[in-house]
């Protein structure tokens, strides 16, 4: 299993990233390369331990990706809890 970081976000609606994350990036490619993968694809990934991911702050702490199953049926990707209360994911840039 890999540990992926993660460095760019895709959203549906750019003013509210932390609801509608649709895709996660990160220099994990041949060479490093930008890949950028569907969040149900790292929902998968995650589920079947295929590979982790996880977000590195300014400071350098790390929060670990992990998938939340919503009431409504509906899996998504949020960062565990750390020392910060937002989201560390809606906090990435914008994957170009």
């Amino acid at each position: 299993m890999a540990r992926r970081q993660v460095k760019c976000i895709r959203t549906k609606y750019a003013a509210q990233p932390h609801e509608y994350i649709t895709h996660i990036g990160g220099d994990w490619g041949y060479n490093s390369a930008r890949v950028v993968i569907t969040e149900a694809e790292a929902i998968k990934d995650i589920s079947t331990n295929t590979h982790s991911y996880f977000v590195r702050d300014k400071n350098g702490d790390e929060a670990e990706v992990s998938v939340v199953h919503h009431p409504s049926g509906k899996d998504y990707l949020r960062t565990q809890r750390d020392l910060t209360k937002a989201d560390n994911l809606s906090q990435l840039p914008l994957c170009s």
